[in-house]
C-alpha cells in the first residue's frame, strides 16, 4: 500500500474549496481567517469537495475510471500494474491532470466573480456573514452599524494618547493607512501629524497642557496601537469649506 500516493491524491481532490477561498478573499485589509481545528477543516473541505466533484461530473460525458481511482486512493498499484496498460494509465493520469487544472481555474475565477458582485454597490457590507475586509477596515471607512448607515466623509481626523518611554504624548493627523495582525489592529499611519507632551496625570483631550505642540518632521509617522491608551476618531466632511480642518487644528492647540 502506498499511503504517500494516495495523501497526494486526497490533498489534489480537496484543494478546490480553498483555491475558492483564498480567491474570494484575495485583496488588501482581507478580514481575519477562522480558525478551525485540523478535524475540521479537513470535514468542511471533503463536503464542499464533494458537492463540487458532483457538479462538476454532472457536465462530463466521457467515462470516469473510478476503479482505478479507487485503487489509487487505496495505494493499490501491485493490482494497476496487472489490469491497465502503461499508455491507458497515462490517458487516464493526462485527463485527471487536465480535470483538476480547469476546475482550479474555474473555482478561482468564481471567487473573483463572487466577490465583484459582492463589491458593486457594497452589498459586503450589508451583513457580517458577506464582509471581505477586516472589522478595522470597515470602522475607518466610516461603516456605522449602530445606526445602519454609512458616514459620508472626506478625511480620518485621529486623536491619540500614547504611552512612550518620555511618558503620555498626545498626537493628532490625518489616517492615510493602518495595518492588522489577524483580527487586532497593529499600527496606523498619519500625514500632517503633531504631538504634544502631557502631564503624568491621567486627562481627556480637551485638558492638554499648556506644553508647546511640535509638527512632526517627515510626510508620515507610524504609531503602534498596543502604546495607544486613549484613540478619538473624527469623519470630517469638507464641502466647499477646507477651513474646517484649520479650525480643528486651531481647537487643539
Amino acid at each position: 500500500m502506498n499511503i504517500a500516493l494516495s495523501a497526494v491524491i486526497i490533498s489534489i481532490l480537496l484543494i478546490h474549496p480553498f483555491i475558492f477561498y483564498f480567491s474570494f478573499y484575495l485583496g488588501k485589509y482581507t478580514r481575519a481567517i477562522p480558525k478551525f481545528s485540523l478535524f475540521e477543516g479537513l470535514l468542511g473541505s471533503a463536503i464542499i469537495s464533494l458537492l463540487i466533484h458532483a457538479i462538476a461530473i454532472a457536465f462530463i460525458s466521457k467515462e470516469i475510471r473510478f476503479d482505478i481511482l479507487i485503487k489509487l486512493l487505496g495505494g493499490d498499484l501491485k493490482n494497476i500494474e496487472g489490469s491497465i496498460k502503461n499508455i491507458v494509465f497515462k490517458g487516464i493520469l493526462l485527463e485527471f491532470a487536465s480535470y483538476n487544472f480547469w476546475l482550479i481555474l474555474v473555482m478561482f475565477f468564481l471567487g473573483r466573480l463572487i466577490r465583484r458582485i459582492l463589491l458593486f454597490k457594497n452589498f459586503h457590507a450589508s451583513n457580517e456573514i458577506l464582509h471581505l475586509y477586516h472589522e478595522w477596515w470597515y470602522f475607518f471607512n466610516g461603516y456605522s452599524y449602530e445606526e445602519e448607515k454609512i458616514i459620508e466623509y472626506d478625511v480620518v481626523f485621529i486623536k491619540a494618547v500614547v504611552d512612550t518611554k518620555n511618558g503620555r504624548v498626545f498626537y493628532y493627523g490625518y489616517l492615510v493607512d493602518f495595518e492588522t495582525i489577524g483580527r487586532q489592529l497593529d499600527r496606523i499611519y498619519l500625514v500632517n501629524a503633531s504631538r504634544k507632551q502631557l502631564d503624568d496625570v491621567d486627562q481627556n483631550h480637551d485638558d492638554i497642557m499648556d506644553n508647546l505642540v511640535v509638527p512632526i518632521e517627515g510626510t508620515t509617522i507610524s504609531i503602534k496601537y498596543e502604546d495607544i491608551t486613549r484613540l478619538t476618531v473624527d469623519f470630517i466632511v469638507l464641502g466647499n469649506e477646507p477651513s474646517v480642518l484649520d479650525q480643528l487644528e486651531l481647537d487643539l492647540i
